[in-house]
């Protein structure tokens, strides 16, 4: 549709008021808006600004990577578990359909906000990959994470938020492609130079398939969603798509029965050292 012209202080009063398409209704993205689906924990703070989502563990990315791995998991004819999810962080957005919104804080969560936070409607695949090709695909992660104290400019969204199977530790003084020190993916620990190969040992992994087809940097991902080795599937549950997968898995979860047992971040999942650490967002 070709805009309306607009007065300059009509602008000027829309942007403030964060619409970002000045001729929307500002139509609510998802059913029951209102609805709660999980709460943030009392005393926390989600920041979704760029550096926070992009540069550091983001504990509403953290639960949209465990619902990926619930939402296989969960079904009751699995035969091939999940082993781990992740979600790039460029998936995580801070402007919605009527607000620019980068602290969400605590008290409750709504269908709504969740759904402007998570507005890409992404397919969640599925796909089995090798111990290499796990440490690659984490590494090339952190890969343009900032040394402290360098300040973080353009991060990139190609940063991973990890489900809680994934436990490991980054080095922002190394240099890029060798600074995961450490990685446990459940039980398995993954060393560099001693990888088993594939598919006596493989790891199945949910992700968005933005990443699977090789965006954000992902070339190595990219024909094994293809792949009938890899055993490629899609979620079905939920229409299949990562905000509405994420809030089935909210609502049933811990975080939506009290404000204590609410959403917090999970630092242990990425343990960043020598790292820039983001600021609070203004908002």
């Amino acid at each position: 549709m070709t805009p309306r012209p607009v007065a300059p202080l009509v602008l000027v009063l829309l942007a403030a008021s964060g619409c970002i398409a000045f001729n929307d209704d500002c139509q609510a993205l998802v059913d029951n808006p209102n609805e709660r689906v999980a709460f943030v924990a009392k005393g926390t703070e989600i920041f979704l600004d760029r550096p926070n989502a992009r540069h550091a563990n983001n504990a509403l990315a953290q639960a949209a990577a465990d619902s990926f791995v619930w939402v296989f998991n969960s079904q009751p004819d699995v035969t091939a578990p999940v082993s781990f999810g992740i979600i790039n962080g460029g998936s995580v957005r801070d402007q919605g359909a009527c607000v620019l919104r980068s602290i969400v804080r605590e008290g409750p969560l709504t269908r709504g906000v969740l759904g402007e936070i998570l507005p890409f409607e992404n397919p969640i695949r599925v796909v089995d990959l090798s111990e290499q090709e796990v440490f690659e695909v984490l590494e090339l992660s952190v890969s343009r994470l900032f040394t402290a104290p360098t300040p973080i400019s353009s991060p990139s969204g190609a940063f991973l938020q990890v489900s809680k199977e994934v436990s490991m530790e980054v080095d922002c003084t190394r240099t890029a492609n060798a600074r995961i020190t450490s990685l446990r993916i459940g039980t398995q620990t993954i060393t560099p130079g001693a990888f088993r190969p594939f598919p006596a040992t493989k790891y199945r992994v949910a992700l968005p398939g933005f990443i699977l087809a090789g965006n954000d940097g992902y070339m190595l991902l990219a024909g094994k969603g293809d792949d009938p080795s890899r055993n490629p599937g899609q979620a079905q549950r939920f229409g299949g798509i990562d905000s509405r997968i994420a809030m089935a898995f909210l609502l049933q979860s811990e975080f939506n029965q009290t404000i204590e047992n609410g959403l917090k971040v999970d630092a242990n999942r990425v343990r960043l050292t020598n790292c820039t650490a983001p600021s609070r967002p203004l908002q």
